[in-house]
């Protein structure tokens, strides 16, 4: 799994899109496939808890403004 210390969400998106490179272009063995393959699927399981958290942030953040507009009105 990617260390959280280890990447942010944008290095490690690029890193993904550069391994699904080597794996469509098709000039690496199959073992550094394997690897390949396995640090994508890290990298990607990463992205989507930093894509999920960010999603709650987001939602936790708009809820609150929007309870706050609510009791401004009465």
């Amino acid at each position: 799994m990617v260390k959280k210390s280890e990447k942010n969400f944008e290095e490690a998106i690029a890193e993904l899109e550069t391994s699904v490179k080597r794996l469509e272009d098709g000039d690496i063995t199959l073992e550094e496939s394997i690897a390949e393959y396995k640090r994508g699927m890290d990298l990607a399981a990463y992205c989507m808890e930093v894509l999920k958290k960010a999603e709650q942030e987001i939602y936790v953040y708009e809820e609150n403004h929007y309870k706050k507009f609510e009791e401004g009105e009465s």
